[in-house]
């Protein structure tokens, strides 16, 4: 895995479903296919397995939990093999993820400190951009499209 950038990419595309409140699809240039998610809380631990997989972007503290053996969340995950040949085409590819869902996001995590991400939030379709300053933020946009459109 050499290939080198700084900011790391998801596509996130939620679908209304009987059995969860917000579950979709989580894609990203550096997976091979888009992995399902079932609930905010699941979709935010993989996007850290992801990044912490990768180191992207750059965290320099080491992950705190109460286990000292903690094996984050345990979802297969498979990746491309990247290089700096071939990022921008698989980064491509990934924004133009099957946009089955009229809730489709594109996030760029630029930063991991203080124990949370930073980045940028765009909601596809809506043409609304955010900044976000925390991980508990980005559930926060995501979960106010939900409450706008299914309430």
């Amino acid at each position: 895995m050499s290939f080198v950038t700084k900011d790391m990419y998801f596509i996130i595309a939620i679908f209304p479903h009987e059995k969860c409140e917000i579950c979709g699809d989580l894609h990203s240039p550096v997976l091979k296919e888009s992995v399902q998610f079932h609930d905010l809380t699941e979709l935010v631990l993989i996007m850290n397995k992801i990044m912490q997989d990768f180191n992207i972007p750059k965290y320099d503290k080491k992950n705190r939990s109460f286990v000292s053996d903690y094996k984050s969340i345990n979802i297969p995950l498979e990746y491309q093999d990247l290089n700096s040949g071939n990022f921008e085409r698989y980064l491509d590819k990934s924004l133009k993820f099957p946009m089955e869902s009229k809730n489709i996001f594109t996030v760029k995590v630029m930063y991991r400190q203080h124990c949370t991400w930073q980045g940028q939030i765009v909601w596809i379709g809506q043409d609304k951009v955010r900044f976000f300053r925390s991980d508990l933020e980005l559930i926060a946009l995501i979960y106010s499209t939900y409450n706008e459109d299914y309430q």
